[in-house]
């Protein structure tokens, strides 16, 4: 059998291992020569960088529920209705962008309940709001197996219909020897590309990407919480040490908007910076004198994910 028709039959096959399957594929980008869809499969197999944008079908649905408490009275378990979230948290509230190898994502479809992410950042947000009596305990998404169900679907009419494009292009194509061309690269880039995106084409090469995918926070937001922070890290209850490197995650973030930002530094240093002052920042959000300073910066601070 072929490489093209066994790839074909494992994918037809519901038993089928989808690692697998890509892994024997990586033999096949080899065979055609395209680094494109080479580098697709490592990100399916290993998991996609901060840096790449994701494709459409690695975006999953998310339901998001808190647990409240009273002297009195508790509540484990409400869900969260979407207009109870700040709208400044809403496009991230619905959904989720999951990065991880396919290998986990396969392991997810097959969980009864599948997969929970905690949001403790959220419970300070809906203190007052749903149940305004109680207390806000714990925030938390729970993404269906289905939806992991429906991104190993995706992943695989992916791969198949490609390789029936191939094989129409050119049966033996997965037996070639090295250093030929079985598809001519006219005909394969636009194949690839059309399967699965301009792979080749990372984040960092578009402006409107680096500002979503890698950054997580707009140029503008992200001049604003250095602005911010910088004239009231003073009210913020730090030790010297933590202030420090509060100071010098700030600073490395100002020198970021001098010129073009690298998403990567922006990522980490904004991460580092909120792992410092999320809890002082919490705790003045209820009692500091200027609580809308408070509540802004705690929302910007939150477009870096842990």
């Amino acid at each position: 059998m072929s490489l093209l028709r066994e790839i074909q039959s494992d994918l037809a096959d519901p038993r089928g291992d989808l690692p697998s399957v890509l892994r024997r594929c990586k033999i096949l980008a080899a065979r055609l020569r395209s680094e494109e869809f080479a580098h697709w499969l490592e990100w399916e197999l290993d998991g996609y960088p901060e840096s790449q944008a994701l494709p459409k079908y690695r975006r999953l649905s998310v339901i998001y529920y808190a647990s409240f408490l009273s002297i009195g009275w508790r509540v484990p378990k409400a869900a969260v209705p979407v207009q109870m979230v700040p709208e400044k948290y809403r496009d991230s509230f619905g959904s989720i962008e999951f990065r991880e190898g396919i290998a986990k994502a396969s392991s997810f479809s097959r969980a009864a309940n599948g997969a929970v992410i905690q949001r403790p950042e959220l419970a300070f947000l809906l203190q007052g709001i749903m149940y305004p009596e109680m207390q806000c305990q714990a925030v938390w998404g729970e993404i269906p197996s289905s939806e992991f169900e429906q991104l190993v679907s995706g992943v695989k009419n992916r791969v198949l219909d490609f390789s029936l494009r191939i094989e129409s292009e050119n049966p033996d194509a997965g037996e070639a020897p090295p250093n030929t061309e079985p598809v001519p690269m006219e005909k394969l880039r636009p194949l690839v590309n059309n399967f699965f995106g301009s792979v080749g084409n990372l984040a960092q090469q578009s402006d409107g990407a680096i500002q979503t995918a890698s950054f997580g926070i707009s140029p503008q937001d992200l001049a604003d919480l250095v602005k911010e922070l910088t004239q009231h890290m003073g009210e913020l209850a730090l030790s010297v040490p933590q202030r420090q490197r509060a100071e010098a995650q700030l600073a490395t973030l100002k020198a970021q908007l001098i010129d073009d930002p690298d998403p990567l530094i922006v990522r980490q240093a904004g991460r580092t910076l909120r792992n410092i002052t999320e809890g002082a920042v919490a705790s003045l959000l209820a009692a500091a004198a200027q609580p809308a300073v408070w509540h802004r910066i705690h929302q910007l601070l939150a477009l870096f994910p842990h």
